[in-house]
C-alpha cells in the first residue's frame, strides 16, 4: 500500500476513534442529566397534585364541636387525597349547614349530607356499626359523603380542570354533567356550591399563625424564609436562597432547624436515621420530618410539617418551595420522624397552650364558696358546654389518670413540664389513656354530665399535684401562659 493509501486509512481510524468517543460521551451526559433529574424529583404521585384545598380544622366556633369528631374519624377512615377536613365540613355546611335533619329542599334529599334516596340506596354507608345506614344519623352520613366524593373524584379524574371542583360539581349536579361540559357545569347554583365551598374550606382550614411557639416556631419560620424560592439540587439553602445557596429538600430541613442549634445530616438518607419515630399524622407536631420515595429505610423525599395541617418542602428541579396541606402527602408517607430537641430553660411546658374548650364562657369561679363541696368552696372553674363538647389538654404534658371517679365522673389529670397538673371531669367519653403524650390543643375528650353534677359541664382544675386538694387558681395559670381567657 502507498504512503498516501496508509495516510487515508489512518485519517479513516482516527475520525472512527473521534466518533466513538464524541458518542460514548453523549451517552454518559444523557444518563447523568437523567440521573439528575430522577434525584431532583419528590417521587409523588400524580393524583396527589389535585389534593383538595383547605386542611385542618380551626377552633372557629361556626363548626359545631359535636361534629367535629365525626368529621375527622370519617376522613381518616375513608377519605382520600381529595378530601380535607375543613372541605368537608364547609361542604357539609353547604349542603344543610348542618342541621341533622333539614327540610327537604328537593328530590326527597335527607339528612346533614343531604342524599337524594337513590344515591344512599348505592353510597349508604354503616359507619358507627348500629345495624344499618341511617342518612339522618351524622355518624353515617359524613362518613358516606367522605365516601362518596373519593369515588366520584375517581370517576371525573379524566375531565380537564380542578379535580377538587369537579368532584364538589359532580356531588352537586351528577358525575354524568360534569363529563358532559367537561367541567363544572354552567348552571349557577353548581358554580356558587363550588365556590362558596372553596372560600369556606379555606377560611375554616387550621391556621398555623398563632399555633407554634418557642423554638419550634423559630424552626417554622426559618423553613419559610425560603418559600417560593427555586428548587436547587445540591444547594447549601442559606438566604438570599439563589444559585448554589437554594433549596433542595433535605438542605431546606436542615436549614430550619438550625435555627435551633440542632444539627441534621445532609442528606435524605441520613436524616431519616434521627430522632423518633412518630406513629400517626394525627401526633404530628411542627418541625417533624415526613419522608417519601423510595422505602422507609432509604427515603428519597423529605418535606417538614409546620402546623396547621400543612407540609413545606422544596419538591424538584424546576419547581419552587412549596406549602401543601398534609393530605396531599398522606397516600406516600412512608416514615415520619421527630429530630432530638428540647426547649431551652423552658421547663418542659413549651408548646402551644390553649383554653379546655373552645367556648371560654365561665360559669361557676375558682374559690366561690359553698356547702356543696367538701372543702368549703369550689376548687376549680366550670365551663357549661352542652354535652359533647370537645374537651382539649391545655398545654404540653403525660396522662397520668384517665378514667371513672364516684364524684368528678370520667376525668382526665395531665401533668406538666412545671410540675402542675391539670384535671378535666365530668366528661361523657375519653379520647386518651394513661402514659399517652399530649400537646395543647390535642383532643383528650368530650364533654358531659357524669360523676356529681346538675348538668353537663367540664369542670376544670389546676394542682400542684395529681390528686384532690392541691388546687391553685385554674385561670391565672393558664393567662400566665399566655392564654387570654
Amino acid at each position: 500500500m502507498s504512503e498516501q493509501g496508509e495516510s487515508k486509512a489512518l485519517r479513516r481510524v482516527l475520525i472512527a476513534i473521534l466518533l466513538s468517543c464524541l458518542l460514548g460521551f453523549g451517552l454518559m451526559l444523557a444518563a447523568v442529566l437523567a440521573l439528575t433529574s430522577a434525584i431532583g424529583e419528590d417521587n409523588t404521585s400524580k393524583a396527589l397534585e389535585n389534593a383538595g384545598f383547605g386542611g385542618g380544622l380551626s377552633d372557629t366556633k361556626d363548626i359545631p364541636d359535636w361534629l367535629r369528631p365525626i368529621i375527622l374519624n370519617a376522613v381518616r377512615d375513608y377519605g382520600c387525597a381529595e378530601t380535607t377536613p375543613s372541605l368537608i365540613a364547609a361542604q357539609l355546611y353547604q349542603e344543610s349547614n348542618f342541621r341533622k335533619n333539614p327540610p327537604d329542599g328537593g328530590a326527597g334529599a335527607l339528612g346533614i349530607a343531604q342524599f337524594i334516596p337513590s344515591t344512599w340506596a348505592t353510597q349508604g354507608i354503616d359507619a358507627n356499626k348500629k345495624g344499618g345506614a341511617d342518612p339522618l344519623d351524622p355518624e353515617d352520613a359524613v362518613p358516606s359523603m367522605v365516601s362518596y366524593d373519593c369515588k366520584l373524584a375517581d370517576e371525573i379524574r379524566s375531565v380537564p380542570g380542578d379535580v377538587v371542583d369537579n368532584m364538589l360539581a359532580a356531588y352537586n349536579a351528577g358525575g354524568g354533567a360534569v363529563k358532559q361540559y367537561r367541567g363544572i357545569p354552567p348552571y349557577k347554583e353548581t358554580r356558587d356550591y363550588v365556590r362558596e365551598i372553596r372560600e369556606r374550606a379555606e377560611k375554616w382550614a387550621a391556621p398555623m399563625d398563632g399555633k407554634v411557639s418557642g423554638g419550634l416556631a423559630k424552626v417554622v419560620a426559618g423553613a419559610k424564609e425560603a418559600y417560593n424560592t427555586p428548587y436547587v439540587l445540591g444547594g447549601s439553602c442559606k438566604p438570599p436562597f439563589v444559585g448554589s445557596t437554594g433549596c433542595d429538600c433535605s438542605s431546606l430541613v436542615k436549614y430550619a432547624w438550625s435555627k435551633v442549634g440542632v444539627n441534621l445530616p445532609r442528606v435524605t438518607y441520613d436524616q431519616v436515621d434521627i430522632g423518633s419515630k412518630v406513629n400517626s399524622a394525627k401526633d404530628l407536631r411542627p418541625g417533624d420530618l415526613i419522608f417519601s420515595g423510595g422505602s422507609a429505610s432509604s427515603p428519597e423525599h423529605v418535606a417538614m410539617f409546620i402546623g396547621g395541617g400543612e407540609v413545606i418542602d422544596a419538591p424538584h428541579t424546576g419547581a419552587r418551595v412549596r406549602i401543601e396541606p398534609l393530605s396531599f402527602w398522606t397516600d406516600r408517607i412512608l416514615i415520619m420522624k421527630r429530630p432530638d430537641y428540647t426547649e431551652p430553660d423552658s421547663g418542659g411546658t413549651s408548646g402551644t397552650w390553649v383554653a379546655p374548650v373552645a367556648d371560654e364562657h365561665i360559669g361557676t369561679g375558682y374559690g366561690v364558696s359553698g356547702s356543696m363541696w367538701s372543702s368549703g368552696y369550689h376548687t376549680g372553674v366550670d365551663f357549661p358546654v352542652s354535652k359533647g363538647t370537645a374537651v382539649r389538654a391545655v398545654g404540653p404534658g403525660t396522662v397520668v389518670t384517665a378514667g371513672w371517679n364516684s364524684a368528678y365522673g370520667y376525668q382526665v389529670v395531665i401533668k406538666h413540664g412545671d410540675g402542675k397538673y391539670s384535671q378535666y371531669a365530668h366528661q361523657s367519653s375519653l379520647n386518651v389513656s394513661v402514659g399517652q403524650k399530649v400537646k395543647g390543643g390535642d383532643r383528650i375528650g368530650w364533654s358531659g354530665d357524669t360523676g356529681n353534677v346538675s348538668g353537663p359541664h367540664l369542670h376544670f382544675e389546676i394542682r400542684t399535684g395529681p390528686e384532690y386538694g392541691s388546687d391553685i387558681d385554674p385561670l391565672a395559670y393558664l393567662r400566665g401562659h399566655g392564654v387570654k381567657i
